[in-house]
């Protein structure tokens, strides 16, 4: 009888990193993915210069069913970060944020946490403004409302 295996960590966040690759590379972006266990960050593209992303990449899971975030260290020393959720069944979704952003949006450890340098980002806030604007974000826009509200502008919406 066959079992379902549960995919490992490792393989969920290679997997994120290499559809982040794709996408970047869909968008037009020049993209390379770092070696394994390369500080700070994951993948770099090229935008005029060299710009460094961190990838974090999430299943629905039962560990999602009790923590509905996503966790990154903001001692890390990246320009983006590049949030993955792959749904049970369904499309992925991802947001593409700038660091700095997710880091004032991100809670705010308490005093007594043991690791005060890891940040949440909830479900709930990734699905609200400002942060909702940068869902599939792969041009690396720093203002997506400037393009959404042009593009309504021009479609007369």
């Amino acid at each position: 009888m066959a079992t379902k295996v549960r995919p490992s960590s490792k393989l969920l966040g290679d997997a994120g990193e290499h559809y982040a690759l794709s996408q970047f590379s869909f968008a037009g972006k020049y993209a390379a993915k770092m070696p394994d266990n390369w500080e700070a960050y994951d993948l770099a593209v090229e935008t005029g210069g060299l710009v460094r992303l961190s990838v974090k990449t999430r299943s629905e899971s039962e560990g999602w069913k009790t923590s509905r975030w996503f966790s990154f260290d903001d001692r890390k020393t990246c320009d983006w970060i590049v949030l993955i959720f792959k749904p049970k069944a369904g499309v992925v979704r991802s947001w593409i944020l700038p660091h700095d952003l997710a880091k004032a949006c991100a809670n705010v450890p308490g005093p007594n946490r043991k690791d005060a340098w890891l940040r949440d980002l909830s479900w709930s806030k990734l699905n609200k403004l400002p942060l909702s604007a940068f869902e599939n974000n792969w041009s690396l826009n720093t203002n997506p409302h400037e393009k959404q509200e042009s593009v309504s502008a021009s479609a007369g919406v």
